[in-house]
């Protein structure tokens, strides 16, 4: 699975699917079985005011994670199937061990404190908890914190990490672009200066008559994108006269 596979599913999850937060879970639907199950394994942090919130949310299995069953539940191969165990899960499968948050972290790779150079689908740590950042500043992580229970999306900000790393299970691929992909040319806009090329410049946008213009700086005045000369200039100085519409491929920045 590659890191942007990961990360897709981790925020279907989020985004799609009604889910609680229940430690030792990695996918299961609630039910009275998991809870009791659950309690009687980890009897403290299924508090008896706990219990009867779970057991309110019955009706509507949502799907129960804790932080990193989270993860391993999508490793595993979670796919909210409602027809097999644990949404299609398969446990200690894809050669992914069944592991503590705290243990998952140290088996990261190329951790690092500084969130400077941090990739999609990495893991991000703290004592007892871990999580996924899955870009534009954002983590998915499932959580039992303020207004928060379940699986959800939160600002790679709303805690102090301590620092993050790669997955060894998952295949990273950067965003890194063929070199002559990488510098996009910028598209001007009105209130730009650009450089005209020269040729002509038309009466109108979508007409055919125009007159001979020299090359040289011009303000873009108007921009209709859907028209044969799309941008219309007006020349910043006497190097040019151009003043009217022009083609595109004549405007540059």
């Amino acid at each position: 699975m590659t890191n942007k596979e990961f990360a897709a599913k981790l925020l279907d999850v989020a985004l799609n699917h009604a889910t609680v937060y229940m430690m030792g879970t990695f996918g299961a639907p609630v039910s009275e079985s998991l809870i009791v199950q659950k309690a009687k394994q980890y009897p403290k942090y299924y508090s008896a005011g706990r219990q009867r919130l779970l057991r309110g949310k019955i009706p509507d299995a949502p799907w129960a994670f804790d932080c990193v069953g989270l993860i391993k539940g999508i490793l595993w191969g979670w796919s909210a199937d409602r027809s097999k165990s644990f949404g299609g899960g398969k446990y200690r499968s894809n050669q992914v061990p069944d592991i503590s948050a705290n243990t998952m972290a140290s088996r990261c790779l190329e951790r690092t404190e500084s969130m400077d150079k941090i990739l999609v689908g990495e893991a991000v740590y703290m004592n007892g908890h871990i999580g996924i950042y899955v870009g534009d500043g954002k983590v998915v992580e499932s959580t039992l914190i303020g207004k928060y229970d379940g699986v959800v999306v939160t600002d790679l900000t709303f805690r102090n990490w301590l620092g993050h790393g790669k997955l060894p299970w998952i295949t990273y691929e950067t965003d890194t672009a063929p070199e002559s992909e990488q510098i996009a040319p910028a598209v001007p806009k009105v209130g730009d200066v650009v450089l005209f090329s020269g040729g002509k410049h038309y009466v109108s946008s979508n007409g055919s008559l125009g007159y001979k213009a020299k090359a040289g700086p011009a303000k873009v005045t108007h921009y209709l994108p859907n028209r044969k000369h799309p941008y219309h200039l007006i020349h910043t100085d006497k190097t040019s006269n151009v003043y009217g519409w022009v083609d595109a491929d004549t405007v540059s920045k």
